[in-house]
């Protein structure tokens, strides 16, 4: 597990980012809305730009869905031939990694925030997420902050995984456990 951090927050309503980052918030919301969104499949290149315009770190060509949701693009590496596919959620709260040729199924939902909740001012609580080259999560999977998944590793339909899952393993449940190693193809 990535360490967590604890952002300081005046009290539960106080934001914990500057103005200037919630401009540039609204500005990708924009621009996210009506040309992100609005684009059909065969323009990802289109969206890939739109991403790295916004501070994204974009490594050779990776794929993004138009219906896909990025919370900060600054704060998203895109590795080679990675994947981000319909409507899954990235909530890069704090900076999230896909490595090279992994996969994000529709509807994931990869959350790097969370907030303390023994706190009466519930401060957001963030964490890196990573995941590794050739990893796969499944539909409707929730990855939260902290978790890095190991190369080549499964993440099963509607799994919930709280902790790291190791490389070539196939994880499954609520919360995720490895359920079995996965066969390496050359």
């Amino acid at each position: 597990m990535k360490p967590l951090m604890t952002m300081e927050q005046a009290s539960a309503y106080a934001s914990p980012w500057s103005l200037k980052m919630r401009l540039k918030l609204v500005l990708w919301i924009f621009v996210w809305a009506l040309f992100y969104r609005t684009t059909p499949k065969p323009l990802y290149k289109w969206r890939v730009f739109l991403l790295r315009m916004f501070g994204c770190k974009v490594i050779g060509a990776p794929f993004v869905a138009s219906s896909s949701r990025v919370k900060f693009p600054w704060k998203l590496t895109l590795d080679d031939r990675s994947c981000l596919g319909p409507e899954c959620n990235v909530y890069n709260l704090a900076p999230i990694t896909l490595k090279a040729r992994c996969t994000i199924a529709q509807e994931a939902y990869l959350c790097a925030g969370t907030h303390d909740f023994t706190k009466s001012n519930l401060p957001l609580v963030v964490g890196e997420i990573v995941v590794g080259e050739d990893a796969f999560v499944g539909v409707r999977a929730l990855v939260l902050p902290g978790v890095e998944i190991g190369a080549g590793a499964v993440v099963g339909a509607g799994a919930v995984v709280s902790r790291d899952v190791p490389e070539w393993m196939i994880a499954a449940g609520n919360p995720a456990k490895p359920i079995k190693e996965r066969t390496r193809h050359p």
